[in-house]
């Protein structure tokens, strides 16, 4: 039921208010966001980055931010969803804008919506573009919130489009299959503009799509790629060879995929931008994102990671197993009612020592019996322990560690954020 217009300034009641519009039952596609893009103007005049995939997208928006700064150029960047404050998708040049601006912007798409119905995404993906405009910034980057082909990014026009990955997840919204998931994220893609397929092994539909219509279509493993080294790794694109460059800050051998793509997108920028190597190294060392493989201590080892999909997971147990402690492992976990909680947890039946779990703070939330059957289904004899909330599993696995033992928080982005709320605000 929509609530009133807030009369205030305070971001946390205009968010509120726009999800009470949210417009739950409308019709697929995008003519309504493009008219409402039409009338508020959202013209930009700067070249924008797309990114989509079921991983790494969001580690790839802020790698190229990262490197784009580095590089003098005023960059702006839309990611979702948060882990602390919403002001987090909306950064100019690595920072989060203001909450007023943020208000300001809301308000100026819900004037200019001409009562045609948007979605809590749709209103903040226009006013985040509005916000970019504004600023003046050199180019945008924006990252897909599910799928592709149907999302409110999509309404803008790419100068480069980047498919980080393809994987089973959201399969009420994009399909059942690989081939269906990638031909909707593959829908970013443009006609002779250019469209990096970031996948060791892409869908056909990916590829078939690109070809279809006429995308400049780079491919990994064809058109670029990358050496790793002990401590550092090369990349190869047309004509181009970077030696030498730092492995990112962010953790994990997956991110040198990652960079993979940021670099052909890095090379395939227009020309106007001029892009040296210090900058690059000084991007991949300096970028930062909460929740995705983060160390938050070293003793006990705190590993924070919003993975939520199998092939998310496979990656956050690979980097566990190689760098934790040599204590026990205390998993605190919760996940959402429509993911694949068994592919989940299947890399840490045998890894995890004891179960911390609780009912994530969502509508769309698993409660937390139903996780604990999901485990024991798999693993009978595990320990699990059933907490009121996720701050509170967390307090408790921390109680019980001791400096040699590990913890590691994952299954959602509620979960992660409830966690680091929690130790950031008394430990």
């Amino acid at each position: 039921m929509p609530i009133e217009r807030p009369e205030s300034n305070l971001l946390s009641e205009w968010l509120i208010y726009i999800d009470s519009i949210n417009a739950k039952s409308i019709e697929l596609g995008l003519d309504r966001v493009r008219r409402v893009k039409e009338s508020c103007n959202l013209n930009p005049n700067f070249p924008v980055i797309i990114v989509a995939g079921t991983n790494g997208k969001g580690s790839s928006c802020k790698l190229l931010e990262s490197i784009l700064f580095e590089a003098g150029y005023k960059v702006g960047c839309y990611t979702s969803p948060h882990i602390y404050s919403f002001n987090e998708r909306i950064c100019i040049n690595k920072t989060s804008l203001e909450e007023d601006l943020i208000v300001s912007s809301i308000k100026f798409i819900d004037e200019n919506r001409n009562n045609i119905p948007l979605t809590y995404f749709e209103i903040t993906t226009l006013a985040a573009m509005n916000l970019m405009i504004k600023s003046n910034v050199d180019i945008a980057i924006l990252e897909v919130g599910l799928g592709g082909r149907y999302d409110a990014v999509n309404v803008f026009e790419p100068q480069i489009s980047l498919l980080t990955s393809v994987g089973i997840d959201h399969q009420d919204y994009l399909g059942d299959t690989l081939e269906e998931i990638g031909y909707q994220k593959a829908g970013i893609f443009r006609s002779n503009k250019d469209a990096i397929v970031n996948l060791d092994n892409p869908p056909s539909s990916v590829l078939g799509y690109a070809e279809e219509i006429k995308a400049n279509t780079s491919i990994k493993g064809i058109d670029f790629r990358v050496e790793r080294k002990k401590d550092s790794f090369d990349y190869f694109g047309s004509g181009t060879h970077i030696a030498n460059l730092p492995y990112p800050y962010l953790l994990g051998a997956h991110q040198i995929d990652n960079a993979t793509g940021v670099l052909r997108c890095i090379e395939l920028l227009p020309q106007h931008f001029n892009i040296k190597k210090k900058s690059i190294e000084n991007g991949l060392v300096s970028c930062e994102l909460p929740g995705r493989i983060e160390i938050i201590a070293q003793h006990p080892m705190v590993l924070a990671d919003v993975s939520h999909n199998p092939e998310a997971s496979l990656k956050l147990f690979n980097f566990l197993s190689e760098f934790k402690n040599n204590g026990k492992v205390y998993a605190v976990f919760s996940i959402l009612s429509d993911k694949n909680i068994e592919g989940v947890i299947a890399p840490f039946l045998n890894l995890v020592d004891e179960w911390f779990i609780a009912t994530i703070n969502s509508s769309r939330a698993r409660p937390a019996g139903e996780i604990q059957q999901s485990i024991k289904n798999e693993k009978p004899d595990a320990v699990i322990h059933i907490k009121d909330n996720l701050k509170e599993a967390y307090q408790n696995a921390f109680e019980k560690s001791l400096l040699n033992d590990n913890i590691v928080l994952f299954g959602s982005f509620y979960t992660v954020s409830e966690c680091l709320t929690k130790i950031n605000t008394n430990g």
